[in-house]
């Protein structure tokens, strides 16, 4: 890396530091603390494990502050620089925009990369995690009073079964108190119920229940001491479906979708959610396209209009997501593009500023 590429890269790294420090206190400040004070007042969580959930409930807050905080570095590097002068200076040596900008967008890109691999690899864990201390607080507060729906299971387009247990061990393989609702035709017909079942490897074996008859003329009820539930879906794949999207990774989305869609369910939230994974960080290159034309300016810059300028465009940029995202729903844009689109928008946009910084 050449002088002039650490010069501007160390220009971009504190206020990239900045950036990310005052977007996460602004997100965990409306989020976060909000949680965290209403645990451990009604659950009486304690105070280290709030300050572990704090720190699991982070990466995912990253992922959205990354973009933003790419943007303020560059606009207020550049804004120093064009203030100062000093981009004067550099284009009297023969250092032209494009060369400037060039380290710039690597940087960009480098961090949409990392933010990628936060978003993948180290969110959905973290959610998880978080999710398994808040469960464990309110089991011990006693407050944990629904038992969980693991699963809804369709067939033909219409709802079949579904399955409830208070507890799912995916280690054993084995659901405690399970209690499974039949339907037929849109009405429950048979509800089952035992004191555990165990996966054998392409069924449920049932232990010590009894099902009962759902009939208006003959109610009946018939004890067993095993039965075997002819369903194939193993402790791991229902115990990804119980997730919310945001504890599965990519692949386990898509393969949650999968299924969602073998069973006629509506998927397009879980879709959109799908593609941002990868939009979302790449808005970091992105922005890093849009920031150097932007931050050169004439006059003395400061980094509070950067900082300006960086919460106007990324509430904007969020703002189309989230239309785009609705529009989505009503079946006007695919999935895709609602999570895309922003990012094409704004990709055109940078290369128009910087074409028209180079005429």
């Amino acid at each position: 890396m050449k002088i002039l590429d650490r010069y501007l890269v160390r220009e971009m790294a504190g206020p990239f530091v900045f950036g990310v420090l005052a977007f996460v206190l602004l997100f965990v400040s409306a989020n976060v603390l909000l949680e965290l004070m209403e645990l451990v007042t009604q659950l009486g969580l304690s105070l280290w494990s709030a300050g572990v959930l704090f720190v699991l409930r982070l990466p995912g807050f990253l992922v959205y502050t990354f973009p933003l905080a790419t943007l303020v570095a560059i606009l207020v590097a550049f804004g120093r620089l064009s203030g100062d002068s000093e981009l004067v200076a550099m284009h009297a040596g023969g250092v032209s925009f494009r060369r400037l900008a060039a380290p710039l967008l690597i940087v960009g890109l480098a961090i949409s990369v990392v933010t990628a691999a936060l978003s993948e690899a180290v969110a959905p864990a973290a959610n998880r995690r978080a999710e398994a201390i808040v469960r464990e607080a309110a089991e011990q507060a006693g407050r944990v009073q629904e038992r969980d729906v693991l699963l809804k299971d369709m067939a033909a387009g219409e709802l079949a079964r579904v399955i409830y247990a208070e507890r799912l061990d995916v280690a054993t393989g084995e659901m405690v108190r399970p209690t499974i609702t039949w339907y037929r035709e849109g009405r429950p017909t048979l509800v089952t119920v035992a004191e555990r079942a165990l996966w054998e490897g392409n069924d449920w074996k049932l232990i010590r229940g009894e099902n009962y008859l759902l009939s208006l003329e003959r109610p009946a009820s018939q004890s067993f001491e095993t039965s075997v539930m002819r369903f194939p879906t193993s402790p791991q794949q229902i115990s990804q479906r119980a997730r919310r999207p945001e504890e599965m990774t990519y692949w386990e989305l898509r393969e949650y979708i999968r299924y969602a869609l073998e069973q006629q369910r509506e998927t397009v939230k879980l879709e959109i959610t799908l593609h941002q994974r990868f939009s979302i960080p790449f808005a970091c290159f992105v922005f890093a396209l849009i920031a150097p034309p932007l931050g050169m300016r004439s006059h003395r810059g400061s980094s509070a209009i950067g900082m300006g300028v960086a919460i106007m465009i990324g509430f904007g940029y969020y703002v189309l997501w989230h239309y785009l995202a609705a529009v989505a729903q009503r079946g006007y844009v695919s999935p895709f593009w609602a999570a895309w689109l922003p990012n094409v928008v704004g990709a055109a946009v940078g290369v128009a500023l910087i074409l028209r910084v180079r005429r």
